[in-house]
């Protein structure tokens, strides 16, 4: 993963962790927990499927280079 990737997911979770703490509308009844989870769980997907090679790339784009 690079740093810019990773610091994004950090700034997300951190932000939902904020919402949840300060009560937001948008986020309560629990919520958060759930877009947390979701986070969590596209995150470890991305970074499995980038250890193995599997990242999806735009047509036309040669793997190679």
């Amino acid at each position: 993963m690079s740093k810019v990737t990773l610091g994004v997911f950090i700034a997300a979770i951190a932000l939902i962790v904020v919402a949840v703490a300060l009560d937001s509308a948008v986020f309560a009844g629990g919520s958060g927990i759930i877009l947390m989870v979701g986070l969590i769980y596209a995150f470890v997907v991305a970074r499995r499927d980038a250890e193995r090679g599997e990242v999806a790339r735009p047509a036309g784009v040669n793997a190679a280079e």
